[in-house]
């Protein structure tokens, strides 16, 4: 059942004016299936037994193997999985190549022809939205595209930003480290000024730590292959210097 509009709305932003209409398009026409008489029905049924009794009767004609006469076992399976796939394979491209001619004959008679059976008209408008939903398709993966490469670039920026700030953090604790050797500050205001910057230096590194680890776990959740890349592996990992700043 195709989703109504109220549903599209939220999704619907991000789409150009023609891809918004064909979304529309595809909303607005009917999915219902075609109504079948008895007669069709017992037809797509009978195909269908067709099938599977295909399928009984190759196993029934198939050789009976005497396994104490195989001298190796695992290879003669080996060979036999095998054959089952090629013979599998085969059967598979002919009943899809069968399906095809049965299908193609109608929708062509339904398009072209000006004397085409009741069922072979009723084609013509499941044609037709086939035909808008394959467009609709194409425009919403290139959305999603779009979408997935911006994604990635924001990802990207993101970890630039990071690092920069990590940087930022490293040069302004190298300027007020509170381990380093102190001359004695005699003015009580200097004192308290230094103590303001010692506070901030610390909000600014458990901020700096906290967004690492959500950098880290963005990383890692997104699927992108961070082990093989130098800089992902630097912000995903834990980085003891890091901690010790």
């Amino acid at each position: 059942m195709a989703p109504g509009k109220a549903e599209l709305n939220g999704s619907q932003s991000l789409l150009k004016p023609n891809e918004r209409a064909l979304v529309e398009l595809a909303s607005d026409i009917p999915g219902d299936d075609p109504p079948l008489r008895e007669k069709e029905l017992e037809i797509l049924s009978l195909y269908d037994r067709i099938y599977d009794q295909q399928l009984e009767e190759a196993l029934f004609l198939q050789d009976p193997v005497d396994v104490s006469l195989v001298e190796d076992v695992d290879a003669e399976l080996v060979k036999a999985e095998r054959e089952l796939l090629e013979a599998r394979a085969a059967y598979s491209v002919r009943r899809k190549a069968i399906e095809s001619v049965l299908m193609t004959e109608p929708s062509v008679q339904s398009i072209y022809s000006a004397h085409a059976s009741p069922t072979e008209r009723v084609l013509l408008p499941l044609i037709n939205r086939r035909d808008v939903l394959s467009l609709v398709y194409e425009n919403l993966a290139g959305v999603n595209n779009s979408c997935v490469e911006n994604l990635s670039n924001a990802e990207v920026s993101n970890i630039r930003a990071v690092k920069d700030n990590r940087d930022l953090v490293r040069s302004l604790l190298e300027v007020t480290d509170g381990n380093a050797e102190e001359e004695e500050i005699k003015d009580l205001k200097s004192k308290e000024e230094l103590e303001t910057l010692k506070r901030e230096n610390k909000n600014r590194r458990d901020e700096y730590m906290t967004m690492k680890r959500i950098v880290s776990a963005v990383i890692v959740a997104s699927g992108l292959d961070w082990a093989s890349d130098e800089k992902l592996l630097t912000l995903v990992v834990e980085d003891e210097s890091a901690d010790e700043l």
